[in-house]
C-alpha cells in the first residue's frame, strides 16, 4: 500500500510505502510489516518503526491524506484486540495514530473504504449493494478531525443501474460527484433531494475508468528541478 502528502513541518512531500511478508511458513498470519518513506525534496529513502497495525489484510489501496496525516482501514495488530480501526501515519511524527471508525462499521462484513470529500475523512460501504442485495451505498464523514461523535452518515439508494460509489468531491453544498466503480460512469447525487443521476460533460455522459481530485497549489513538488 501506499500514499502521498505534505509535511508541513519540513516543507516537503513524502511518499508511504507499506510492505510485508510472511514470517513464518506455516502460521501465514504472522506478518512483519514494514514502513518506508520517500521525502522528495531530499530525494532519499528511509525506513521506520513497524506498524502497530496489521495492514496486511486492508485493502490494497492509495491512503486518504487529512490533515497532515495518510489513513487505511485494518484491524488492529495489538494482541488480542482485533477491532476495526483506522491507522492513520503522521506525516511529520512518522509515527501511527489512531482514528475511531463510525459506531456501527465492522470489518467483518462490508467492503469500506476510505476517501477525502471536501478537506474531511470519508468512509464509504464499497461493497453493501453487493453483499445485502439492496443497491444502497453507506457514506460517513468525519466532520471534525479525530472526534468519534463527529461522524455522519447518510445513504445513497443506487437502483439497479450503479453500484459501488465513491464520493470525488463537492459542487457547492447541495451535491456530490461520485464514481461508479461498477458502471465507470460519473455520477451527481443532490443531499437535499436525495437524487442520483448521471453527470453531463458537453451534452454528454461522464465515461471514466477512474477519477481523483486535482486541487492547485502554489508549492511545487520539483525541488531544485530545472
Amino acid at each position: 500500500m501506499h500514499g502521498f502528502g505534505y509535511d508541513g513541518s519540513i516543507d516537503d512531500y513524502k511518499i508511504v510505502v507499506v510492505s510485508y511478508y510472511d514470517t513464518d511458513e506455516y502460521y501465514p498470519d504472522n506478518f512483519d510489516t514494514f514502513v518506508d518513506i520517500y521525502c522528495v525534496k531530499k530525494g532519499v529513502w528511509k525506513r521506520v518503526d513497524n506498524s502497530p497495525y496489521d495492514l496486511s489484510s486492508a485493502r490494497r489501496c492509495t491512503g486518504a491524506c487529512v490533515r497532515g496525516a495518510v489513513h487505511w482501514l485494518a484491524p488492529s495488530k495489538k494482541q488480542g484486540d482485533y477491532r476495526a480501526v483506522i491507522a492513520a501515519f503522521d506525516l511529520a511524527r512518522e509515527v501511527f495514530d489512531e482514528i475511531p471508525v463510525p459506531n456501527d462499521v465492522s470489518m467483518d462484513s462490508g467492503c469500506y473504504q476510505l476517501v477525502v470529500l471536501g478537506g474531511c475523512l470519508c468512509m464509504t460501504d464499497a461493497g453493501r449493494s453487493l453483499h445485502q442485495d439492496n443497491n444502497k451505498t453507506d457514506i460517513w464523514i468525519m466532520h471534525e478531525y479525530g472526534l468519534a461523535e463527529s461522524w455522519t452518515k447518510f445513504t445513497i439508494d443506487c437502483g439497479y443501474e450503479w453500484s459501488m460509489l465513491k464520493p470525488l468531491c463537492y459542487i457547492g453544498d447541495e451535491e456530490i460527484v461520485l464514481i461508479c466503480e461498477g458502471g465507470e460512469v460519473l455520477l451527481v447525487y443532490n443531499l437535499n433531494e436525495n437524487t442520483l443521476k448521471n453527470m453531463v460533460v458537453d451534452g454528454a455522459s461522464a465515461y471514466v475508468l477512474d477519477g481523483c481530485v486535482f486541487v492547485e497549489s502554489l508549492l511545487s513538488p520539483c525541488f531544485g528541478m530545472s
